[in-house]
C-alpha cells in the first residue's frame, strides 16, 4: 500500500503468534509502564519497555526507515508533552526559571520526562502490535475475546482507516504538486489556503472509499439477522503462544514482586 500503511507483511515467527498474545503483550507493557510511581524507577522501566519494543520490531524485520518514520512522527508530541508539563506542572524543588506566574522546577521537568517516556513505551508497544497483525487476525482476535463481530470489525477498520486517509492525502498532494503547486515558497496563510482543495479531495475520496466498503460489507451479509459469522482459519493457541503467555505472566509476577518488596 502506501507508506502510511502500518502493517508490514513478513514471513516471521512473530507474525505467526496469536493476535491475542500480541495484545496481551501490549497490556503487559502498559502494566509495567504504570506499575512504578517513583519517577526515576518509572522512567527507567518505561525506557526499558521502549527498548524491548524496538528489539521486537527488529526481530520482526520491520525496516529501520519505517521505525524511524514512526518515531519522527511521534517526536513532536513527546516534545510538546515535556514542554507543557515542565512549564505548567509546577511542584516542589528548586526553581530553575521564573517567567511571571510560570515556575520551571526540577520536579516538573522530571514529571515531563516521565510522561514522555510512558507515552513512548505505549506507542511503540501499540506500533509493534498493529505492524505485525493484519486486519483479519485482529477481528478474529477480538471475536475470540468475546467481543461482538461488528465491534471487532469496527475497531479493526478504524485502526486501518487512518493509514488509508494518510495515503489519500499523499496522493492528492503529489497530484497537486505535479500540476505546479509549490508550498515551499509560500507564507503560512498561503499554505493553509492551498491545503483547502487538497482536504476537499481527501474528504471526497474518503467518502467514496466508505461507500465502497459499505457495499462490500453488505454483499457479505454483515449484520444480517440470524447469521452466525464463521472464519476460514479459526484461532487456536499453539505451544509457542502458550509459552509466550507464560513468559508474559512470569514478567508480570516478577514485576509485582519487585514493586511490593
Amino acid at each position: 500500500m502506501t507508506g502510511f500503511d502500518l502493517f508490514v507483511r513478513r514471513n516471521n515467527w512473530l507474525y505467526g503468534l496469536d493476535p491475542r498474545v500480541k495484545l496481551a503483550f501490549v497490556v503487559t507493557a502498559a502494566l509495567l509502564t504504570f506499575l512504578w510511581s517513583a519517577p526515576r524507577a518509572a522512567i527507567g522501566v518505561a525506557l526499558a519497555v521502549a527498548l524491548l519494543c524496538l528489539l521486537l520490531l527488529r526481530l520482526a524485520r520491520i525496516p529501520w526507515p519505517r521505525i524511524g518514520g514512526f518515531l519522527r512522527g511521534l517526536l513532536p508530541l513527546l516534545l510538546v508533552v515535556v514542554t507543557l508539563t515542565t512549564l505548567f506542572a509546577g511542584g516542589p524543588g528548586p526553581v530553575w526559571l521564573r517567567l511571571g506566574p510560570v515556575r520551571v522546577t526540577a520536579s516538573a521537568a522530571v514529571q515531563g520526562l516521565l510522561l514522555a517516556s510512558r507515552l513512548l513505551a505505549l506507542s511503540l508497544a501499540f506500533y509493534f502490535w498493529i505492524s505485525t497483525t493484519d486486519q483479519g487476525a485482529m477481528v478474529r482476535g477480538f471475536v475470540a475475546l468475546r467481543m461482538p463481530h461488528t465491534w471487532g470489525l469496527t475497531l479493526a477498520l478504524a485502526l486501518r482507516y487512518l493509514p488509508i486517509l494518510g495515503g489519500l492525502f499523499e496522493q492528492v498532494s503529489e497530484a497537486q504538486q505535479a500540476r505546479g503547486l509549490d508550498l515551499a515558497k509560500r507564507s503560512l496563510s498561503e499554505r493553509l489556503a492551498a491545503y483547502r482543495p487538497i482536504l476537499v479531495a481527501v474528504v471526497i475520496g474518503a467518502l467514496r472509499h466508505g461507500e465502497r466498503l459499505g457495499w462490500a460489507l453488505e454483499a457479505r451479509s454483515l449484520g444480517a439477522a440470524g447469521v452466525r459469522r464463521t472464519t476460514y482459519r479459526p484461532l487456536r493457541l499453539r505451544p509457542a503462544d502458550i509459552c509466550a503467555l507464560g513468559l508474559l505472566l512470569a514478567v508480570i509476577l516478577v514485576a509485582v514482586f519487585l514493586r511490593m518488596s
